[in-house]
């Protein structure tokens, strides 16, 4: 059977308010920021690719770093960088670009440790509701998408090996609260998947979120094989 690819343009359509209007992932990044359960690194270049470039390398640094301080603590630390599990939002500066990296520290103590559960104080681990075991792996599979054209390659295929029943453009959905949400940005970068549900949670931070927080951004709903 000749395979179908999953075409839905690149537009972005308004979720409620204005195109241009980046303050809402400024304000996300800022919270990431401000939480100590995570790594970042921010980095502004003249172009997506230095930027990103940029802060991959600081990133890099930063996780060593972290790990450097818990092997002296006498923990885990981690196993490597998990690069697959980082969080990436680029967002124009001006004339530049904002290249915002991110990662959980629980993303990356070795698995199978009988100390995972204690490398970080209790109050961060309390701060992550729901855990990442709330989402399916389907999710969280397509979660760690970063691009557009990767997301909707991988979406293409889930409906295929029947793991996801529907999927669409945010405008054409019937019931948007029955649907996941894969946010882009007008760059075609992935900002954000939220749950399904009237008060949705971002999946990548764990904190409640909303579509109305992307000013400006597209999205792709998908629901789940029951």
């Amino acid at each position: 059977m000749k395979k179908r690819l999953l075409f839905i343009p690149l537009l972005l359509f308004c979720i409620g308010i204005q195109a241009d209007d980046t303050e809402s992932v400024k304000k996300q990044i800022n919270s990431i920021k401000k939480d100590s359960q995570y790594i970042y690194a921010d980095v502004t270049a003249g172009s997506v690719e230095d930027a990103k470039e940029l802060a991959e390398e600081a990133l890099y640094t930063n996780i060593n770093e972290w790990s450097a301080n818990q092997k002296k603590l006498g923990k885990n630390g981690a196993s490597d960088a998990h690069k697959e599990k980082w969080t990436t939002i680029v967002i124009p500066r001006g004339n530049m670009f904002r290249s915002f990296m991110y990662v959980q520290k629980l993303d990356l103590l070795k698995e199978g440790s009988a100390e995972s559960q204690s490398e970080l104080p209790k109050q961060e681990v309390a701060s992550a509701t729901p855990s990442a075991s709330t989402f399916p792996d389907v999710v969280m599979d397509i979660a760690s998408c970063t691009e557009y054209a990767d997301l909707a390659a991988k979406i293409t295929n889930l409906k295929e090996a029947g793991k996801i029943s529907k999927y669409g453009r945010y405008a054409s959905l019937d019931n948007p609260q029955d649907y996941y949400l894969a946010i882009y940005n007008r760059e075609g970068k992935i900002v954000a998947v939220l749950s399904a549900g009237t008060d949705r949670v971002n999946v990548q931070t764990k904190q409640a979120d909303s579509e109305k927080n992307y000013k400006g951004c597209g999205a792709i709903g998908f629901k789940m094989t029951n």
